[in-house]
């Protein structure tokens, strides 16, 4: 899974800056859409096609379970962080089609085009994950009844 640090256009992590556009209580500018296009390829996984993830992600959970529970636990959490990525990324989306598009009329019917086309790509395998998450490692796991972890063994 890829899981990299967003950047800024200076090379600084997005996530560390106070004033990050990755956060929606930022005041900062919304990147423009040739940097979010970059932002969500960035983002997204290396399991090539959405009908391949199914496997990958198993055979991912196996591997990491075979090395023990501390390898889960790390899986499942940059599993989690990956998630939370996405979600800043989708609210980055939001607010860019909020503040608008300015142009003629067939560039702006352009950019929302590439925003739907980036939302659709983005919405796919956030769920995918999300999903996965809540399948193998919810909020309330009995670890936290049993301050021992328990996942499910593929």
């Amino acid at each position: 899974m890829c899981n990299p640090i967003l950047t800024s256009a200076d090379g600084s992590p997005l996530d560390s800056q106070p004033n990050s556009c990755l956060h929606p209580s930022a005041h900062s500018e919304i990147p423009l859409l040739e940097k979010m296009r970059q932002l969500i390829a960035d983002w997204q996984s290396e399991w090539g096609a959405e009908s391949t993830w199914l496997k990958k992600f198993y055979e991912q959970l196996k591997y990491t379970q075979g090395r023990g529970r501390h390898a889960t636990d790390v899986f499942f959490s940059q599993c989690g962080a990956h998630v939370e990525d996405g979600r800043r990324l989708l609210w980055l989306l939001r607010s860019m089609t909020r503040k608008g598009f300015r142009g003629m009329s067939h560039r702006v019917a352009d950019s929302y085009e590439q925003v739907f086309d980036l939302l659709t790509s983005l919405l796919i395998e956030l769920r995918f994950f999300e999903v996965k998450l809540d399948e193998y490692a919810p909020i309330s796991p009995l670890s936290r009844i049993s301050e021992s972890r328990y996942y499910f063994t593929v």
